[in-house]
């Protein structure tokens, strides 16, 4: 199957594990595809070596009929930087993004496939997901503006992002996004530097590189959204109102660049 799917570790408890096994099995008890089921690849951070929890789960990790590869990273941990090192290990013309604490549909991958197949000028598929808590009640929809709201892509069919939608609705999340690797490769992969808004800016510096973003209109993902000590928990606890719109600027400005660039926290404080 010319589709791999990686899910970034940089943590481990008894809690993640749970998680990380829901995770996995939701991409075993896919509806039927075929015989070959997407490779998955495990990135984790090489500090989890020091982890019991997680070295007794690496000896027990074998899931039937699922072929997983772990692979340690031994470079930065944050999330951005995972889905690069992991991109680096992929084979396959496209790769998907399953965050640890989420599932799949039972049809994700036959959807996914599908699309692939019909709709070879598409870049990036978003899956529409249901945001859920710790309780798994459901909160909202997302990605699924560029339906809900009728905007039309700039080649004139629904469902394709564009910048005007992405502006005005910036919350767009890529788990279980389906990327072509050489175009994500091309323009430059996520960016470690950027906080809170790398999402955004990837987004936003794809639509301004001409690439063409389409959300498929299935719900494709359960992604929990609400996690105490998961990366946008702790953003919305530590961040003020200036630090996130400096994050939204800084991604704006940004997105015109390929590279990773430093940047100036000066901007910061001179807004404050």
């Amino acid at each position: 199957m010319n589709l791999t799917t990686i899910i970034p570790v940089h943590q481990f408890d008894d809690k993640i594990e749970i998680l990380l096994t829901a995770a996995l099995d939701s991409v075993l008890k896919q509806d039927k595809i075929g015989d070959d089921r997407p490779p998955v690849l495990v990135v984790y951070a090489a500090a989890l070596d020091n982890n019991e929890t997680f070295k007794t789960y690496l000896n027990s990790k074998a899931i039937k009929g699922l072929d997983v590869t772990y692979i340690k990273n031994e470079g930065k941990t944050d999330f951005q930087s995972q889905i690069n090192f992991g991109v680096e290990k992929v084979e396959t013309d496209w790769f998907s993004i399953l965050e640890f604490d989420d599932e799949l549909s039972t049809t994700y991958y036959k959807n996914v496939l599908h699309h692939i197949e019909k709709m070879d000028n598409v870049d990036l598929f978003l899956p529409i997901l249901v945001e859920t808590n710790e309780n798994q009640e459901a909160l909202k929809i997302t990605n699924e503006t560029v339906w809900s709201k009728q905007f039309v892509g700039e080649n004139g069919e629904m469902g394709f992002l564009n910048v005007n939608a992405l502006n005005q609705y910036t919350d767009f999340k890529f788990s279980g996004g389906v990327f072509k690797k050489e175009e994500f490769n091309a323009i430059g992969g996520l960016k470690s530097n950027i906080v809170l808004t790398f999402t955004f800016e990837f987004l936003l510096r794809m639509l301004n590189n001409g690439s063409n973003i389409y959300t498929i209109p299935k719900i494709g993902v359960k992604h929990f959204a609400t996690r105490e000590g998961s990366l946008f928990d702790e953003y919305g606890k530590t961040l003020t109102i200036e630090e996130r719109k400096f994050w939204f600027d800084t991604a704006k400005k940004e997105s015109n660049f390929f590279n990773d660039r430093v940047i100036d926290m000066s901007l910061l404080k001179t807004a404050e």
